[in-house]
């Protein structure tokens, strides 16, 4: 897209410019008259960026990702994306001049509300070697496949300045859809073709109104490539007792289900036939339990409500502990698992949290054990 701009508008916009700049970076030779300029046609170009390094989060924390440049960090329901991009400035397809492009964006998805995706994104155009540098415009938008989301308004690029965009994206209608965002930007300058690029990693968020994860009303989205996370606090007494089995269980067995970072997710289910078929292979009549506690319950882990769980899986634990903890520790992690959107085969992380470091505090630990289950 060509646009039409005054030889007095131009001058207005490099002047004012040329007025946020350090003196070394307005010269003749960065910033020339337009006037003189050779005639032809003038495009801008975007370069490919930099090598992106990829790291995933599983936990959220409660500081807003960050990321530095040439990073993309992803987490369950956010996202932050930092890209260098080259841009050129031609005369008749001959490069006459560069600048580089910074951007920085940052995503926070509703896993409350799929209409409700927040997006901040930042611009900033540094060490323009052209005139066209000093009157840049920047627009950005995103492609996608459910999205909906205008293109935003021109802003001034002045180099070394960031430029702030904070646009809302949402997801129309109520079906399971899992879509493929991409922001770009459009960067334009008096007399020249304008250029756009891509200027952030593919997004891929999921977002749905699954009946059984609240609310159906609004739904919400999340990033389902991030397992989801569970945290046992040991702190907490109403479920320290299951927390104490699962970091037992997590240390002892085969492989160490659930640990985050590994490979050995835990893979949730509704499916109350292979619940019950978990529950009855690790705790089942044949399981011997303890004479005169009736206030102790059985708790098998991986949990009964996984796909690993003991009727699939013979690298299991069980334990019979406080029935109160043992309820409790269900209740919730069923809420938990609920607002990060955990679906039917969804992977999750449990981590146990706040485990003492003293000898005689890790007595419970030490003496910890499964009890007629597994291959113990």
């Amino acid at each position: 897209m060509l646009r039409r701009f005054t030889k007095a508008r131009l001058a207005v916009a490099i002047g004012a410019a040329a007025l946020l700049l350090p003196l070394s970076a307005v010269s003749a030779s960065a910033a020339p008259d337009p006037g003189d300029a050779p005639a032809g046609k003038l495009a801008i170009e975007m370069g490919k960026p930099q090598e992106v390094t990829t790291l995933k989060k599983d936990s959220f924390g409660t500081k807003a990702l960050d990321c530095s440049e040439g990073q993309f960090v992803l987490s369950r329901m956010e996202s932050c994306s930092a890209w260098l991009i080259p841009v050129i400035y031609t005369l008749n397809e001959v490069p006459v001049g560069t600048a580089n492009l910074h951007s920085v964006v940052k995503s926070k998805v509703d896993p409350r509300d799929r209409n409700n995706t927040k997006y901040d994104i930042t611009l900033k155009l540094t060490d323009p070697t052209h005139w066209g540098g000093l009157a840049t415009t920047g627009s950005v938008g995103f492609e996608c496949n459910y999205c909906d989301i205008n293109e935003s308004t021109d802003r001034y690029l002045v180099p070394d300045v960031a430029a702030s965009y904070e646009m809302t994206v949402k997801s129309p209608g109520k079906a399971n859809v899992t879509d493929s965002i991409r922001p770009y930007a459009t960067l334009d300058a008096p007399r020249h073709d304008s250029g756009s690029a891509l200027i952030g990693d593919t997004l891929r968020p999921r977002c749905d109104n699954t009946p059984r994860i609240t609310p159906v009303s609004k739904g919400g989205c999340v990033y389902p490539e991030i397992p989801a996370l569970w945290e046992i606090d040991l702190k907490n007494p109403r479920v320290d007792s299951v927390g104490w089995h699962v970091l037992w269980a997590q240390k002892n067995l085969k492989q160490p289900w659930g640990v985050p970072g590994t490979r050995y997710t835990l893979s949730r289910t509704f499916n109350e036939g292979i619940q019950n078929a978990n529950r009855s292979a690790a705790c089942g009549a044949d399981v011997p339990r303890p004479p005169n506690r009736p206030d102790l319950t059985c708790d098998e882990y991986p949990f009964a409500q996984t796909y690993e769980g003991a009727s699939r899986n013979p690298d299991y634990s069980c334990h019979f502990l406080d029935g109160r903890d043992n309820s409790r520790e269900g209740s919730l992690r069923k809420a938990n698992l609920n607002g990060q959107r955990t679906l039917e085969a969804d992977s999750f992380y449990v981590r146990v949290i706040n485990v003492p470091s003293t000898a005689e505090q890790r007595k419970q630990f030490a003496a910890m054990g499964p009890v007629g289950c597994g291959s113990d």
